[in-house]
This record gives structure tokens, sequence and C-alpha cells, in this order.
């Protein structure tokens, strides 16, 4: 199997869990309007819902930055990039990528061990296995390690200079313009 099928099927699944995180997100409201309801109007609060919110919470903000947010959208700190010329940025890139993928890869058996660990407890309303609940953690976390091993490798082929060329100003753009 070629390397553009890989990415084809990869897309593919990021799209399928940006509707699993958007779904999520609102479940997430849905459960808020009905936590709403139930403390005020009938005047009855239920944990198991605030519980509820804070699992969708916590699991559609892992998934979402691992496995449907690209490079691109990451929050980054560029000055340096900006001012280094194309084989500059491929040596930074190349770094980063290398020392982010050996440092999660190092830490991945204490962060496995230590969610592994999480067996024995249970969340209050639910009683749901906490190991359950924080293996999104780990979706994550073996998704940074990836994306540094696949950085890698996109900047040491013949097409490097595609991935490291200016970006235009309206891909640029944030909050504060």
């Amino acid at each position: 199997m070629d390397i553009q099928a890989v990415r084809t099927k990869v897309h593919a699944f990021s799209r399928w869990a940006e509707w699993l995180t958007v779904s999520m997100f609102i479940g997430i409201f849905v459960l808020f309007v009905v936590s709403v309801f139930q403390r005020y109007v009938l005047v009855q609060p239920v944990n198991w819902v605030d519980e509820s919110i804070l699992i969708l919470f916590l699991w559609s903000t892992f998934l979402t930055e691992a496995l449907v947010l690209s490079n691109h959208e990451q929050v980054t700190f560029d000055v340096i990039w900006d001012q280094c010329g194309p084989q500059g940025r491929r040596t930074i890139g190349l770094v980063a990528a290398a020392l982010i993928a050996l440092l999660f890869a190092l830490s991945a058996p204490t962060i496995w061990g230590y969610v592994a660990f999480l067996w024995r407890e249970k969340t209050n309303a639910l009683e749901w296995r906490l190991d359950h609940v924080y293996f999104c953690f780990v979706i994550y976390w073996l998704a940074v390690i990836v994306r540094a091993v696949d950085r890698i490798f996109v900047l040491s082929s013949d097409q490097w200079s595609e991935h490291v060329k200016d970006q235009t100003v309206d891909e640029k753009t944030n909050v504060l313009g």
C-alpha cells in the first residue's frame, strides 16, 4: 500500500472523527439544557448529567486534537520559523518533530501505565471505570507520536519544500487579525 492511499484513508477517518466530535459537542449542549431544566425547573439536580457533560467534554477535546485538527490548525510560536528560509524551516521542523516523537514515545509507557492503573477507580455518579474515561488521553498521546513521525517522513521526502513554504496572510489569521 502506498503512502498516498494511507493518507486518503487517514483523511476519511479524520472526517468521520470530525462528525463524532461534533456529535459529542451537540450531546454536551443537550445535556447542559437537561441539567438546567432539572436543576431550576424541576428543582431536582442530577449528578449523572454533570458527570456525562465532563466526560463528553474530555473525550471531544482530546479526540478533536488527536484526530481532527491538522498541523496547520495548531497554535504555534513561529517568529523564528517566519525568519528562516526553506532549508532552515526544514531543519527546525525535523528537529522539533524528532524531539516530540522521542519525548512522547519515551513517556508513552508511563501514560499507558497510569491510565491502566485507573481501572480500580470509578466515577462518582455513573460508576464508570476511570481507565475507560481517560483512554482518550492514550489515543491523543499515540496520535501525537504518529503525527511527529509522519512529519519527519514528509520533511525527509523529495517534496519537503512544499511543506515549508510561506503561508499567505489568510492562512495565518487568528483572533487578533
